[in-house]
């Protein structure tokens, strides 16, 4: 696709701004979340699990990340790891803004930018959107032994390895890219329900190990309520709603909260790291392009 500099300056400006707004927005989300918790109950030690969480999150972006130029060169684009990581982080940020869609909006524009025709960038989010509606749906059978009394912790452990294997075998017979990005957004599922069980330790949250996983998946479940929900930026309000559902049967509806608060904190800080890594990442790339 045959763009004048003149048209790639303003897409360009198009994604960082919606970036722009994006960190605004954060910035307001933090400031609400901070009054939310009596920070006095949290010791030296709590803000270093809260910090390593934080940056485990903002890693787990990097999933996203090479899933989604998975999906490109599944679709015939050639695009480079270190520019995807750029485009994904600058871009991620805008879904806090109200709306929802900006983030994809943003992506669209850089990728155009970079000489990408927007018909397999569409199809890209397409396909994001699909693996991730599916992929946080496979997540109920971890459920099981909080919706049905008396279930033992294994049998959602199994059912839940068995969907999960079957739909990375259809995937994969889309290709090898498809089946490796699906592999991708399902670990970041993974690992974000992984990171808000680690909030709902910190937030007192009395359980043993083995229904860590049932959190997770009620975590990934709120989640997927919150992405499905039209302008509700980043899930905000339905993804908690859904969790003090999902979780009132484990603890007190005080301590449910101040799960969902610190895990908030978690995720918009890890966006924020995985925001900064992408502008690093981009810029030693331009650096090194220059140098060649």
């Amino acid at each position: 696709m045959a763009l004048g500099p003149g048209a790639r300056t303003w897409l360009n400006r198009i994604g960082a701004f919606l970036g722009l707004a994006g960190l605004v927005f954060v910035g307001m989300r933090l400031h609400s979340y901070a009054g939310e918790i009596d920070f006095r109950r949290i010791g030296l030690g709590g803000y270093v699990a809260i910090a390593a969480l934080a940056c485990l999150y903002g890693v787990s972006n990097l999933l996203l990340a090479v899933g989604w130029r998975r999906l490109l060169v599944h679709l015939g684009v050639s695009a480079s790891r270190s520019w995807a990581i750029r485009a994904y982080a600058t871009s991620q940020l805008a879904k806090y803004v109200p709306g929802n869609i900006f983030q994809f909006a943003g992506r669209q524009a850089i990728g155009v930018a970079a000489g990408i025709g927007n018909r397999p960038l569409a199809k890209s989010t397409a396909y994001e959107l699909a693996i991730l509606i599916v992929g946080g749906a496979l997540f109920s059978p971890l459920l099981l032994s909080l919706i049905v009394a008396d279930t033992p912790d294994w049998l959602g452990w199994v059912c839940f390895a068995a969907v999960v294997a079957g739909a990375l075998w259809l995937a994969s017979n889309r290709g090898v890219d498809f089946g490796v990005a699906a592999i991708c957004y399902l670990a970041f599922l993974a690992f974000s329900g992984l990171v808000f069980a680690g909030a709902y330790n910190l937030a007192g949250g009395s359980v043993g190990p083995a229904l860590y996983p049932a959190i997770a998946g009620a975590y990934v479940l709120a989640w997927l309520a919150g992405l499905v929900t039209p302008g509700a930026p980043a899930g905000i309000g339905v993804r908690e709603a859904v969790l003090l559902f999902l979780l009132g049967g484990l603890s007190s509806g005080s301590v449910i909260l101040l799960a969902v608060v610190i895990g908030r904190m978690v995720t918009v800080l890890g966006d924020l790291l995985f925001f900064a890594g992408g502008l690093i990442v981009g810029r030693l790339h331009g650096i090194t392009s220059q140098r060649n």
